[in-house]
């Protein structure tokens, strides 16, 4: 009973799952009076999700979905959002134990095409799928949005890799292994080739370099009136300073900003900071949480259109063990692509 309806909260189905196991484990199969009871508490279950506004293509748990043309099994569902417009799914080829996939229902190739509200649907079931995972200390997240970012098939996915200490020879050799994952047993992906220099490689750029790109941007995001007032003050990153220059955009709810970056990987790599100091994004409130990923949406597009990139990388290092060097939560946009202008 417990796989074939859906359950709107990850507490009712642990709760549910909790019932029937215990039942199970005194030798003895369910009582009908038990099995009935639980049948009409999933019945009024399915029937509150109907009311509430579910669609037919919503995520069901224990039932079969598509991956881009690919059937994934009811037994690979590990985490479903209560709206059923995105899930978790789990064992497909994993790059290290837990890895998660996160998708939209029903299925869009790049993030661009879903409305803000399933966007920020999938990125909050990532950080609740997270939430759910144990013996990890950190997580990289990574989303390869488009052909020329090495996106392996057309069905936008966002990866949850669990990171523990010592879990990798090298700790950067998960980006590695993301770039060669492909679903399909057999399959790996080969990204379109992009040279990226060593840490000792990145030159550290002046202030006036760092300004006159921001400048740039802020130019650009007027035209788009993307965001608030711009600090007048150093913003913190960290234990670190921003210089009000290198800042390029602020939330309208001022939760959120954009600056470029000191070490840039490709030309247009910047970050989007939480206003607020906190490590790790399982400590931001649902509020900053949306107003984070709300503020790399409108970021990525800007940069793109700004270096005529025709595909972005996103990415996070959530702890200290995925590599993340400010203890601060910030996310990477890299665009890449045909067109790039230089810095």
């Amino acid at each position: 009973l417990k796989h074939r309806f859906f359950f709107p909260s990850s507490p009712t189905r642990e709760f549910a799952s909790r019932c029937m196991g215990a039942q199970l484990s005194r030798g003895a199969p369910p009582s009908p009076l038990f099995a009935l009871g639980i049948a009409c508490l999933t019945a009024l279950m399915a029937l509150g999700a109907v009311r509430g506004g579910m669609s037919s293509t919503s995520v069901v748990l224990g039932e079969h979905l598509r991956l881009a043309q690919h059937q994934v099994g009811a037994n690979k569902v590990f985490y479903t959002a209560p709206s059923g417009r995105s899930a978790a799914l789990t064992g497909l080829r994993p790059i290290l134990p837990g890895h998660l996939i996160v998708v939209p229902q029903p299925p869009v190739e790049r993030l661009a095409e879903l409305s803000e509200e399933a966007a920020l649907d999938l990125f909050e079931t990532a950080r609740s799928a997270q939430q759910l995972v144990r013996g990890a200390t950190a997580f990289n997240w990574a989303l390869k949005d488009g052909a020329a970012a090495g996106q392996p098939i057309t069905h936008l996915h966002l990866h949850i890799v669990p990171r523990k200490a010592n879990d990798l020879a090298q700790n950067d050799l998960v980006y590695e292994l993301l770039d060669r994952w492909h679903p399909i047993e057999g399959e790996v992906n080969v990204p379109p080739p992009l040279e990226l220099p060593d840490d000792d490689q990145r030159r550290a750029r002046t202030e006036g370099e760092m300004a006159a790109e921001a400048g740039r941007y802020v130019a650009l995001a007027a035209e788009r009136r993307l965001g608030g007032p711009l600090p007048t003050h150093e913003v913190a990153f960290g234990k670190f300073k921003l210089k009000p220059s290198q800042v390029f955009l602020v939330s309208t709810s001022g939760l959120s900003l954009a600056t470029v970056n000191l070490k840039p990987l490709v030309p247009g790599h910047v970050l989007v900071v939480s206003r607020r100091v906190v490590p790790t994004i399982a400590e931001l409130t649902p509020e900053e949480m949306q107003d984070l990923w709300r503020t790399v949406r409108e970021v990525q597009g800007l940069v793109q259109a700004s270096h005529g990139a025709s595909s972005s990388t996103l990415g996070m290092q959530d702890g200290r063990d995925a590599g993340q060097s400010v203890p601060h939560v910030h996310v990477h946009i890299l665009p890449v692509g045909e067109a790039k202008s230089s810095l």
